[in-house]
């Protein structure tokens, strides 16, 4: 069982509605982050969840999401396939894939891709400082480097940002 402990929002409250797509096979993930995220972004937060990348553009043909993300490995179409094609059909959706399988390949594809990653195991607030970052413009982004920032977390669960 993963421990919230105290979030701090910021300014997230006064920004709005925001809509979040989660997408996870595993439901007791998806079930605990989801409230997780609800309580620690504020009232204006909505967290759909699925099982997996032909459901989540299902809802996105009929629901508009400011932020996907998605686990990276799922059965069929993998988490990198799903965030691709959103990117193609969605340009103005932030990403995020959740990954244990870090690799320099999948960190590269993603950075290529300008997709914001984190890695497991991480806690709910590391999460949050992503969606944060990515919602306010701090993600730094170059100009002809159209990648984000990683959040990653180290074997003894040190969060870092690369």
């Amino acid at each position: 069982m993963r421990t919230f402990g105290a979030v701090r929002v910021g300014s997230m409250e006064n920004m709005g509605t925001l809509n979040i797509l989660l997408v996870d096979d595993d439901r007791n993930l998806v079930t605990t982050f989801s409230h997780g995220l609800r309580k620690a972004m504020g009232k204006g937060t909505s967290v759909v969840f699925c099982a997996n990348g032909p459901e989540a553009l299902a809802l996105l043909a009929t629901q508009t999401f400011d932020l996907v993300i998605s686990d990276f490995h799922m059965p069929g179409m993998s988490g990198l396939e799903l965030l691709k094609q959103i990117k193609q059909d969605h340009h103005e959706t932030r990403l995020v894939l959740i990954t244990a399988y870090t690799t320099e390949t999948l960190e590269a594809d993603a950075h290529q891709l300008g997709i914001s990653y984190i890695t497991k195991p991480f806690e709910l607030p590391q999460l949050v400082q992503l969606i944060q970052n990515l919602i306010s413009g701090k993600e730094t982004r170059d100009k002809t480097d159209n990648a984000p920032g990683v959040l990653f977390s180290d074997p003894k669960g040190n969060a870092g940002m690369s």
